[in-house]
């Protein structure tokens, strides 16, 4: 179980989880809910939360390499597999004041998360109620209660990101080729 109330939203961001130990050293193997493993080098430390905990404990990152979609993580102060298996099953979160800044097209999947999608015509779709990437680019789920539609994330459909609402102008045929209805 992974305690999202036992932290604050306000203060940190949940970014992936502790799955396995890696090796006899005190590696640990992070599984990103991003789907992007390579941006965990852009955190100068981690905090790690338990399932009992209230108090995230900040360890600082002294390694990183990615392995297929996780990445093997060496924290400061963890340095043998006894240590590392303490960690086995954690949150991981980085706190907001670590967030790289983004440039002004950039955003973060949590912040989207719950926003209305309307195309240029002025049609709702519905809400964003999923984000994954296809290694391609990233695609928001855009459900409107009965059906859900997948709408990639690029300069040609996306027209603004507001803070009320995303604009989309969707190509002929996008949004009758990929929608399904919501059991």
């Amino acid at each position: 179980m992974i305690p999202h109330l036992l932290y604050s939203e306000k203060d940190y961001v949940l970014i992936g989880e502790i799955t396995k130990v890696h090796g006899l050293h005190g590696e640990l193997k992070l599984y990103p809910y991003s789907g992007q493993p390579e941006n965990i080098r852009r955190y100068p430390r981690l905090a790690l939360l338990g399932p009992n905990g209230t108090d995230p404990e900040f360890f600082p990152l002294t390694a990183i390499r990615v392995q297929g979609g996780t990445a093997i993580i060496r924290l400061e102060g963890i340095v043998d597999r006894r240590q590392a298996e303490s960690c086995v099953g954690l949150a991981v979160l980085v706190a907001r004041e670590d967030l790289p800044p983004l440039d002004g097209d950039e955003f973060y999947w949590r912040e989207i998360e719950g926003r209305t999608v309307v195309c240029t015509d002025g049609r709702s779709l519905g809400t964003v109620t999923e984000l994954f990437s296809n290694g391609a680019q990233d695609i928001m789920v855009v459900s409107d209660g009965e059906e859900e539609r997948l709408i990639p994330i690029v300069g040609d459909i996306v027209v603004a990101i507001r803070e009320d609402a995303i604009i989309i102008d969707p190509p002929p045929g996008l949004l009758e080729i990929n929608r399904s209805s919501v059991e």
